[in-house]
């Protein structure tokens, strides 16, 4: 690669790194071109250089986002243990979801505080991160068997995801101060899910 376009690239990472900063700290109503390249250390014409607009700027800082945590997704995946059993596994699924999210703290935020909103490059780019973290679950409990013991795996799956979101926004507002006992008890859940339902006729059985 040349220098000049190693250059060029630096730059725009300094700006996309900068968007991120200013909207995290301060809100999409504080995104300036001005101020954007001001916390990149670059003059504001340089900004057009590299987006023709905020918006692709923001395009660009959340597809960013979204690639850092399916990396921290990725790697969290990798230590699931091979030849764990469905509980172990499921439990193992629900851990490293939370964790993984916990160590990007800054992209985990920003993707929460903005995931509904769909007008918003990151709601968007939320939903498609989601929607590969729901196939990716699903495929890691399905090759440990879990499969043989619940019904539905995309419900499982859709029930894991919930809960790891509402644990990890929990830690990172500050309501969980015990993130193991807040774990635990979330986990507890998800395995209650597992549990297979008796039927009506089997329960007309047992009252005879």
């Amino acid at each position: 690669m040349s220098t000049r376009k190693a250059n060029k690239e630096r730059t725009r990472h300094k700006l996309v790194q900068a968007t991120l900063k200013i909207l995290h700290k301060q809100g999409p109503t504080a995104l300036t071109t001005g101020r954007i390249a001001q916390a990149a250390g670059v003059a504001q014409p340089t900004f057009y250089v590299h987006f023709k607009d905020m918006d692709e700027a923001l395009e660009e800082a959340a597809v960013s986002v979204g690639e850092s945590i399916r990396t921290r997704l990725r790697e969290f995946r990798d230590g699931l243990e091979d030849g764990a059993s469905p509980q172990v596994a499921t439990r193992q699924a629900f851990t490293t979801g939370v964790e993984a999210l916990i160590a990007d703290r800054r992209s985990a935020e920003l993707f929460l505080r903005h995931r509904r909103d769909v007008a918003n490059p990151l709601g968007r780019r939320w939903r498609e991160l989601m929607d590969g973290a729901r196939e990716d679950l699903i495929a890691d409990l399905h090759a440990r068997g879990v499969g043989k013991q619940v019904d539905d795996l995309v419900v499982l799956a859709d029930t894991i995801i919930g809960l790891v979101l509402t644990t990890v926004e929990s830690i990172l507002d500050g309501r969980v101060t015990n993130r193991a006992a807040a774990m635990e008890m979330m986990m507890r859940s998800v395995e209650a899910s597992m549990q297979p339902t008796t039927s009506a006729s089997a329960l007309g059985a047992s009252a005879a």
